[in-house]
């Protein structure tokens, strides 16, 4: 495509390629509550691939939840990320599938030319557990959380695949729906397009555009069809 002005698509994998954030949040929600914190699935959603010891220090605050003598929050951060990551592949990850248009859409843009990347703040194991072959196959690099130091917001694992891919960040376009994932994007200096398949577009506006799902996004980016 001659007027195709970036040269590389950088998608997210969880609520942008794959319809997976029910049963993520499902399994964050019952990690949480067994450890006695109340939280909505919303704060889940909005706080996707950021959910640092951070943000669980000044949930604990908040709730009055006080942990075990000797354990900080980064420790126990880790463990319920441990222990979401398990129980989502043990009873969640076999529930979920692509999104209707992002096997078009990776065909469209390869028809073009245009390489892509995944780029997630899930580990390798559940991106090759839960994606297609076919659709893993799609995408020339792909970044998972084993693969940087530092996660979103951090633009790290954006500036990554960007450079293995061989494009400058600038020249890239990101699609993400979660707001540390725009933060990322546009750290490294990309456009973020968004999607509204897990939160509202109240939630999203730091992106460059939003748009209601991957078939209205690539009717913007000209793809009328699956492939064209």
């Amino acid at each position: 495509m001659s007027d195709f002005i970036y040269q590389a698509v950088l998608f997210d994998m969880d609520g942008v390629v794959l319809d997976s954030m029910t049963q993520h949040s499902d399994s964050w929600l019952r990690v949480m509550r067994a450890a006695g914190l109340s939280v909505e699935r919303e704060f889940v959603l909005a706080h996707e691939g950021c959910l640092q010891a951070e943000v669980l220090e000044k949930l604990l605050e908040e709730q009055g939840v006080v942990l075990p003598p000797g354990q900080g929050a980064a420790e126990f951060m880790l463990r319920l990320l441990d222990e979401q990551r398990r129980l989502y592949l043990d009873e969640f990850a076999h529930h979920v599938t692509p999104f209707p248009g992002a096997a078009g859409l990776l065909a469209a843009l390869a028809g073009r030319g245009v390489p892509t990347a995944l780029v997630t703040s899930s580990r390798r194991d559940q991106v090759e557990t839960c994606l297609p072959h076919e659709l893993l196959r799609g995408f020339a690099e792909i970044v998972t959380s084993d693969d940087v130091g530092q996660h979103k917001p951090h633009p790290e694992p954006y500036l990554k695949a960007s450079q293995a891919l061989g494009v400058a960040s600038g020249d890239c376009l990101v699609v993400e729906n979660a707001p540390a994932g725009i933060a990322a994007a546009r750290a490294a200096g990309a456009v973020c397009y968004a999607v509204t398949t897990t939160l509202g577009r109240e939630h999203l506006g730091q992106a460059h555009a939003v748009f209601d799902g991957l078939d209205d996004l690539a009717h913007h980016l000209g793809f009328n069809r699956a492939g064209e």
